[in-house]
């Protein structure tokens, strides 16, 4: 189970989710509203959605890259019109001018990837779902490799 603060944490934003609205999550879902406000209970003995999704995830980011461990996130948020940004450092210190130069390096690789994952799908002038997943997964993460490479170079100003 998760630690008493985060199963808090997790109830409370369930609880501010789905205030009012149990019945027709409950309709969509095939389940009791009952069943849908035991997920902003910090004492019910079930995990909620987003704690299994939160370990998912977690579980996940041990063995894949962050982009790919956070699959669903970024998904659910893209459907929400959406996108995950990562937090900058909370302490401010920004990495040398040298950093900039591997964060722009990084970038370029990223960039150049997903375009030849482009290039590729199309040979055949049909871009298959897979074809277009591996393309969504390539620009997202030359999208952040792009925002980590503006981060950094803020930090330089």
């Amino acid at each position: 189970m998760s630690e008493p603060n985060e199963r808090q944490e997790w109830s409370a934003a369930f609880q501010r989710a789905t205030w009012g609205c149990a019945p027709a999550i409950g309709r969509a879902l095939g389940l009791s509203p009952r069943a849908v406000q035991q997920w902003g209970q910090a004492e019910s003995d079930k995990r909620s959605p987003g704690e299994r999704l939160e370990i998912l995830m977690r579980i996940a980011s041990e063995h894949r890259k962050p982009h790919d461990a956070l699959a669903p996130l970024h998904l659910l948020a893209a459907r929400l019109g959406y996108r995950l940004v990562p937090d900058e450092p909370e302490d401010g210190a920004g990495p040398p001018l040298a950093t900039v130069a591997v964060h722009a390096s990084e970038a370029m690789v990223e960039a150049g990837e997903a375009v030849q994952t482009v290039l590729k799908a199309i040979e055949d002038d049909l871009i298959s779902n897979d074809e277009m997943d591996a393309i969504d997964r390539e620009c997202d993460e030359a999208i952040e490799a792009l925002i980590r490479l503006k981060q950094a170079a803020r930090r330089e100003r």
